[in-house]
């Protein structure tokens, strides 16, 4: 993320939300009533048109083959695994890298009894914030705003000062963020989950082959998303095979790692007649146990 300006990457998930969210009820795949609110003019006009929506959405597939479905695979994967922990045993969600996900209002009915972290870098942070006040009527009063930057801040020390209880049982999701730290970054994070939460408490990622990184992939997704990260100055920086992604967290002290393709999440979560929606494999998600 540029150091001066909200992420430019979370306002296009934020615009792949709120364009599946106009689905009928039948049909979509994910919901999120808020995703709207954080879009520009150029995202904005785009939702709020049929006809730009339905350029937008064929200019994507052309260019982009698969991405819009493997996106909304991977929010699905994210929102199963809340529901999954939530309203169990499971007391505290920390939602790293939050971006404009709003898990913490689409789910406050099995959240309200739980302590809802948001971590992410201030002027992302700060933006979201304003756009919240400004437009939603009712905010939880269990969610708390922590601002960091991961790359030079200790995530124990601003979380723990924010109220987090380690030992409490957690869930961790960090949806779209793993690909644009460094390793030693990510595996400092992980070891203070593990260090620093109740036994049986869980985190769900998606992450990115090595390749497409790396710039080196033949996938033709994995190609463009590489030159758009590039172009907007958001390089990826992280990279693991879905082989190798079982031995980096059992090395870390996690168990039970459960991992999943775009288009498994496709097969067991979109209807019928989106069964068949293009998605690209690039994508690969997991969640993991302490």
């Amino acid at each position: 993320m540029q150091k001066n300006t909200a992420s430019e990457t979370a306002e296009g998930v934020a615009a792949y939300r709120a364009i599946e969210s106009k689905q009928p009820e039948s049909h979509r795949v994910i919901y999120d009533p808020y995703a709207h609110i954080f879009l520009g003019d150029k995202w904005g006009k785009m939702v709020s048109s049929p006809f730009l929506n339905w350029l937008g959405m064929l200019y994507g597939k052309i260019k982009f083959p698969g991405f819009y479905a493997s996106v909304i695979a991977r929010v699905r994967f994210i929102n199963e695994c809340v529901k999954e922990c939530f309203p169990d045993d499971f007391k505290q969600l920390v939602i790293l890298g939050a971006g404009y996900d709003m898990s913490a209002f689409c789910f406050q009915d099995i959240l309200s009894n739980a302590h809802v972290f948001e971590v992410d870098h201030p002027i992302t942070q700060e933006h979201k914030m304003s756009k919240i006040n400004e437009r939603v009527k009712t905010v939880p009063d269990n969610i708390t705003y922590v601002p960091i930057n991961f790359e030079s801040d200790d995530l124990k020390e601003v979380l723990i000062k924010a109220g987090y209880q380690p030992s409490l049982k957690t869930l961790f999701i960090w949806e779209g963020v793993v690909y644009y730290l460094e390793k030693e970054t990510i595996q400092q994070t992980l070891n203070f989950i593990v260090d620093n939460s109740a036994q049986g408490s869980k985190v769900a990622f998606d992450y990115l082959p090595p390749e497409v990184v790396e710039g080196t992939s033949n996938d033709r997704l994995g190609k463009e998303i590489y030159h758009l990260v590039q172009k907007i100055g958001e390089p990826y920086k992280f990279g693991i095979s879905t082989d190798d992604v079982d031995d980096f967290l059992k090395d870390l002290r996690f168990t039970n790692v459960r991992k999943c393709s775009s288009s498994e999440i496709r097969d067991s979560y979109f209807n019928d007649k989106r069964k068949k929606s293009k998605v690209s494999d690039v994508f690969n998600f997991v969640c993991a146990t302490t």
